[in-house]
């Protein structure tokens, strides 16, 4: 039977089993190396109130903290949600990272 893909869409190269994570989206437990993980950073404050908090603070040096998170997907719902595209049969070949157009 042919393969699509070179690597069987896990990164598991000469482990027998690896321990699984949980998708935030479907609650789907995911084999982690077959996951998609993406981080999120993002400020503790929004945007609307950022203002009034630098006018307040005392410290001019002062920068606020940010949130950083670790979003793990399963491939269904990272389809589904547009975190990642399908791609056809010559781009699937392409392991460099896509640049995202914002």
């Amino acid at each position: 039977m042919t393969k699509k893909r070179r690597n069987n869409g896990r990164n598991k190269k000469n482990r027998g089993h690896v321990k699984r994570v949980t998708c935030i989206f479907s609650g789907k437990m995911v084999p982690k190396d077959k996951a998609i993980a993406k981080y999120l950073v993002k400020n503790i404050i929004e945007t609307s109130s950022l203002r009034d908090i630098q006018d307040a603070i005392v410290y001019q040096t002062y920068s606020l903290p940010k949130l950083y998170l670790k979003n793990i997907y399963s491939i269904e719902a990272a389809i589904h949600n547009r975190i990642v595209r399908v791609r056809s049969k010559n781009d699937r070949k392409i392991r460099s990272m896509i640049k995202k157009s914002k």
